[in-house]
């Protein structure tokens, strides 16, 4: 009995019993197992952090020429930066597929900067710029009209070296503003407007007016007469009482037949008759009498 051991019971007997240190390689076994487990954590932890396991350096290597590898915090650091030229591996300098190059062009528009590089976002950088070049349109300021100028200068009251030479002609077409008193006074001027349509069109009144553009002036105006001038008109006693013609030379213009001779200019009575012509009561030539000037004026003449 000694040195063996009994199995208790009936049946077949144990099997085959333990090798000798067959514990010690079960236990070498869990042990290796427990190691390469701890190493592939380790290994995936590295990956994670961004450590090399190997000497415990960074994993991101520094950008080419030096400089340092932070990244912006602030976006306020990326004004006026071109995004694209930076050749960063994602960044879209290089054109390539990530999401920042994509974007750069929208970064490059709000943060005032340049536009996004040769192949990076290209929408907004370029569009940003172009915006603020346009000029408003000035129109262009018309050359002086010495005409229209010289028709602003005169003034209600002035008197001009102007009058009628036929049926729609004038002496001249720019006035010439002339003493009162002056014998080439031909007309008085007693309103200037921007419409015609504002000037009386009667014995002895009309106007003269001038448009440049969109610009009228018109010149209200009465005609002085004078003993001794002469006028065109017709052999029924009308006239045109706005000329002035020479008494001795020159045809008379048709429609026109005969010229009329001024003998007096006086303030118009009440009821005129006529005789108020006559220079005695004696006198028998015939006159030919207008009231003008809103019939407070009466001129006299004879045919000349």
């Amino acid at each position: 009995m000694s040195g063996m051991q009994g199995w208790p019971g009936q049946g077949p007997g144990p099997g085959p019993g333990p090798r000798p240190g067959g514990n010690d390689g079960r236990r070498v076994g869990i042990v290796a197992a427990v190691v390469a487990a701890v190493v592939a954590l380790s290994f995936g932890l590295a990956l994670a952090t961004g450590t090399n396991n190997r000497d415990g350096s960074e994993a991101f290597a520094a950008p080419p020429g030096g400089g340092s590898t932070d990244l912006p915090t602030d976006l306020g650091d990326l004004e006026g930066s071109d995004l694209g030229a930076s050749g960063g591996s994602d960044s879209g300098g290089s054109g390539g597929s990530g999401s920042t190059g994509g974007s750069g062009g929208d970064l490059g528009g709000d943060l005032g900067g340049s536009s996004t590089g040769s192949s990076g976002g290209t929408d907004s950088g370029g569009s940003s710029t172009s915006s603020g070049g346009t000029t408003g349109y000035e129109t262009p300021t018309p050359p002086p009209d010495p005409t229209l100028e010289a028709y602003k200068a005169v003034q209600a009251g002035d008197c001009l070296r102007n009058w009628m030479t036929g049926e729609s002609t004038w002496a001249s077409d720019v006035p010439e503003v002339i003493g009162c008193g002056a014998e080439a006074a031909g007309v008085y001027v007693s309103q200037t407007s921007e419409f015609v349509a504002d000037c009386a069109v009667d014995a002895g009144r009309s106007y003269l007016s001038y448009t440049s553009g969109v610009e009228t002036v018109a010149l209200c105006v009465t005609r002085q007469f004078a003993v001794g001038q002469c006028f065109l008109g017709m052999s029924d006693g009308s006239a045109n009482l706005m000329s002035w013609v020479d008494c001795e030379g020159g045809n008379v213009p048709s429609p026109y037949s005969q010229k009329y001779n001024v003998t007096g200019v006086y303030s118009a009575p009440s009821n005129v008759t006529g005789d108020e012509c006559r220079r005695s009561s004696t006198d028998t030539t015939e006159y030919w009498y207008w009231t003008i000037d809103g019939e407070t004026t009466l001129l006299c003449a004879v045919v000349y």
